[in-house]
């Protein structure tokens, strides 16, 4: 293993130790999902800030774990012949698109009067993010430190991540939209569009190589 991915690996654990001590007793949730609703509702009336410490401290780290495992198993030397250089040009590509998204997500809700439900729903999407982030640290502790070829753990990873897509989608249409079909539509595109595409041609790229 390489010197930079064990390093990355020790800021991810310095992350995820800090976030704990930020979050308090509520960061217990982000780790059992089956009461993931606690950690939205912690306390009696109280809803969880989209712009918060733990919120950037688990932004950088999703982050973190993102570009690596893209940069080790999906695009490996894809910028770069240094490992490390191409890791760092993924964290920046990655934070573009974040910025642009969170952008064009403000700018189409402002047109099609949809606001305050995204910002409903951001609370939560950014909680289920958070609890990804978590779990995708243990994840890849398990298949670095062991022999898997790269193309069972792409398969892996995306029966993984759809069953996360599933979940946190059900969690929130539950939660969030009512039964109007205008929204149920906009939720939808939104998932397509914002979630699914973008790691749907990822995962098509690696397997067409």
């Amino acid at each position: 293993m390489e010197t930079w991915i064990k390093i990355l690996i020790i800021l991810s654990t310095i992350l995820i130790l800090w976030g704990r001590i930020i979050a308090g007793k509520k960061f217990q949730y982000l780790i059992k999902f089956w009461n993931i609703h606690r950690y939205f509702i912690f306390k009696s009336g109280y809803t969880i800030p989209i712009f918060n410490a733990l919120n950037i401290l688990m932004l950088f780290l999703r982050v973190v774990l993102i570009s690596l495992f893209i940069s080790i198993y999906i695009l490996p030397k894809e910028f770069s012949e240094f490992s490390l250089y191409n890791f760092s040009i993924i964290s920046g590509l990655m934070l573009i698109y974040i910025g642009l998204k969170f952008l064009i997500e403000k700018i189409l809700s402002i047109m099609i009067n949809y606001y305050d439900l995204l910002s409903e729903i951001n609370r939560y999407r950014i909680g289920f993010k958070n609890l990804m982030a978590v779990h995708l640290y243990f994840y890849l502790l398990l298949i670095i430190f062991n022999p898997i070829s790269s193309n069972l753990i792409v398969l892996i990873s995306i029966i993984l991540f759809f069953n996360y897509i599933l979940f946190s989608s059900y969690y929130i249409l539950k939660k969030t939209i009512n039964k109007t079909y205008k929204n149920l539509i906009y939720f939808i595109l939104y998932l397509c569009t914002f979630e699914i595409a973008p790691v749907f041609l990822l995962f098509w790229y690696a397997f067409k190589f």
